[in-house]
């Protein structure tokens, strides 16, 4: 291909080394000149060789843009194949100028495009990568440059941490000192955001204990801590490559790169759990959650006291404000639950989770045996929490939280749970059901002796057996054989818990309800579902005591219908144990079920049957059968039997409400 004569490029290199023109012009001649050598119309040794005026001058401004253009000729060309003295050439010669502090931008720009060169079209040596970083690391001083030479500086040296780890490997000492100069005093977002990464890098690239990182680790520490939390606004508009949450991630990324930064990184976390604000407390228990995975359980373990004392300050100790701003129902305060309170109990399953052997007893019993928590469940206990405010509501749930993270995390610890609590609950709520009749049934439903949070804490502790049996049900005979277990408790209180169960719902037959009268129904309905959906081989009921569950909600949908909350809430029970008998191919249980549940709901599709609105009838012949593929085709033959008796009969409105069912 014919080369372009030098006068018709030459004035492309006189427009950018002019200082006076225009940003638009500089960015011309570069991409004009690029495109030339990209296209073989301009080799890069006749660029260079009649370049050589303007890199080699001693005039620092016109050298420094000489070799800033050299430089940003090679990010365009960079796939481009040059051949390996090209390469060496221009290595040479850019690891050179690094020390030519009046023209370090474009020496930086050039090493960075060398680095970032792939191997297929020719790239820099691993040798002339450590002859760069060992240049860069004597003659550049990073934190005495504008922002955008910074932000070059940081490229480079992530660049070589990650893709040329093995340039590094004789130059650690050097490498941790000149990082801790380059980022200490850091202020800009983007140059933070890579310095944070830099060190993330570093600390995972020299992972052993008796290294330089580790003896580096509380100077590299004590420079990440000025940072944190992070503090850093932006408008909206702002174009900028880090906000706030990146800043803050990659700080936490920096944080767990390394177990060395733990007798630093933790106790600095706690402190801050402290903090007034929100914020700041926020991003406290995302590091520590963080943290808590990436020490290990050896390092952690000491830590757990203080982690415990300091999660349930958090978890219980938040202003009503910052907690809840609703009514105080419970379906608000699960919906509206504070992200600190969920950060919070977060962290602590973490903690839970990834302690050690050695430490599961002593994190087990700090908890259970914890004075605040043991003096909490007692007072649920009491027939005083038969009047719940709003606060005994937040502390309620807070509580429930953290005996069902506390169980659900080994079948160990749910046996443990139970063993302390589940028992003089059921016992509780035994007690206080005998008066429940006649105080539920008061319209003004101001007061109810039912326990209810000794209901709630039970059907909480019920959820978590049922997760543990999930997570056992592929080897569940060890713990059904074990002389103690949840599994034996659950057990012989069922027959108890069933029928408290049921004492609730059929108490409830009122159709005006308030709030806390709606808590409890919902609770209750809860409660059914999930002794009713455990894995066949894992459920701890009876076929007998199964069937009475399902006949105690089908009972709901065919006898009160007037009460719609209550209706509602036991057809899509109904739903969830159909769904849960498809799910885990509960043969013994479909049986029952179809018998109890949907032999009854099809008797619902008779047009003379008027004892339940058409409109709820429909509803509940779709719901039923939404359950499962057996449950769906028994339903829709009844309803198509049923279109046909109408037909038969002139029954045109029954018609035309079926033909809105929606999978007919």
């Amino acid at each position: 291909m014919a080369k372009v004569p030098l006068a018709q490029w030459v004035s492309h290199v006189e427009a950018f080394v002019d200082v006076s023109r225009a940003p638009a012009q500089h960015s011309a001649s570069v991409d004009a000149l690029a495109a030339l050598v990209n296209k073989d119309k301009l080799t890069l040794f006749d660029l260079v060789s009649n370049m050589e005026m303007y890199l080699t001058t001693t005039d620092h401004v016109v050298r420094s843009r000489g070799i800033l253009l050299l430089g940003e000729i090679l990010c365009q060309i960079s796939f481009k194949q040059l051949d390996v003295n090209a390469i060496s050439t221009l290595s040479d010669f850019f690891i050179s100028r690094l020390s030519d502090w009046q023209a370090l931008r474009g020496a930086l720009v050039g090493c960075l495009a060398l680095l970032r060169r792939k191997q297929t079209v020719g790239s820099i040596i691993i040798a002339d990568v450590k002859r760069l970083l060992e240049t860069f690391l004597q003659n550049v001083q990073v934190q005495s440059l504008a922002a955008a030479d910074r932000k070059l500086c940081f490229q480079i040296l992530n660049y070589i941490l990650d893709h040329y780890p093995e340039a590094v490997k004789t130059l650690v000492d050097e490498l941790l000192y000149g990082i801790c100069e380059a980022i200490d005093e850091e202020k800009d977002p983007e140059c933070l955001k890579l310095s944070f990464h830099l060190v993330e890098a570093v600390m995972k690239l020299f992972p052993d204990p008796s290294g330089l990182a580790t003896q580096y680790a509380s100077e590299v520490f004590e420079i990440l801590s000025k940072y944190y939390p992070i503090y850093f606004t932006h408008g909206v508009g702002d174009d900028l490559d880090a906000t706030r949450d990146d800043l803050s991630k990659a700080l936490m990324h920096a944080f767990c790169s390394t177990p060395y930064f733990e007798p630093f990184a933790i106790p600095l976390l706690l402190d801050k759990l402290s903090s007034s604000l929100p914020l700041a407390k926020l991003d406290s228990l995302k590091y520590l959650d963080n943290c808590i995975r990436c020490y290990g359980a050896d390092r952690m373990g000491g830590h757990a006291t203080t982690i415990w004392f300091k999660l349930k300050e958090v978890i219980f100790s938040l202003p009503t404000d910052q907690i809840l701003s609703t009514s105080g129902s419970s379906k608000d305060m699960e919906k509206n639950n504070n992200q600190i309170v969920s950060e919070a109990l977060t962290c602590l399953k973490t903690a839970i989770t990834h302690m050690g052997p050695l430490d599961e007893n002593r994190l087990i019993n700090l908890i259970l045996l914890d004075e605040d928590i043991v003096s909490s469940i007692h007072s649920v206990e009491s027939e005083e929490t038969s009047v719940l405010t709003l606060q005994n509501l937040i502390q309620l749930h807070a509580l429930g939280s953290v005996i069902s993270i506390l169980a659900e995390s080994s079948a160990y610890f749910c046996t443990r749970v139970l063993q302390a609590h589940f028992v003089r609950l059921v016992d509780s709520l035994e007690i206080s059901a005998g008066r429940g009749s006649q105080h539920l049934n008061n319209r003004s439903g101001s007061s109810a002796p039912i326990n209810y949070g000794a209901l709630y804490l039970s059907v909480q502790m019920l959820s978590s057996c049922r997760e543990v049996a999930l997570a056992y049900q592929e080897d569940f005979s060890p713990i059904k054989s074990a002389k103690e277990s949840w599994w034996l408790i659950l057990e012989k209180k069922m027959d108890s818990i069933i029928h408290l169960l049921q004492s609730v719902l059929t108490i409830d037959s009122q159709p005006a309800q308030s709030a806390l009268r709606q808590d409890y129904v919902s609770c209750a309905v809860k409660g059914l579902i999930t002794i009713a959906t455990f894995p066949e081989q894992c459920s701890p009921l009876s076929a007998n005591a199964y069937e009475e569950v399902l006949l105690t909600l089908t009972s709901v949908i065919m006898s009160k219908c007037e009460n719609v909350h209550l209706w509602r809430l036991s057809l899509k029970a109904l739903t969830s144990i159909g769904s849960s008998i498809v799910e885990f191919h509960a043969s013994q249980k479909e049986n029952i079920y179809n018998k109890v549940v949907v032999d009854k709901i099809i008797s619902l599709d008779e047009p003379y049957d008027t004892s339940i609105p058409l409109n709820l009838r429909l509803e509940a012949c779709f719901e039923v059968g939404t359950s499962g593929s057996n449950s769906m085709l028994r339903v829709a033959r009844s309803l198509e039997e049923a279109v046909v008796s109408s037909i038969s009969e002139a029954g045109l409105p029954l018609l035309f409400c079926l033909f809105h069912v929606p999978f007919l």
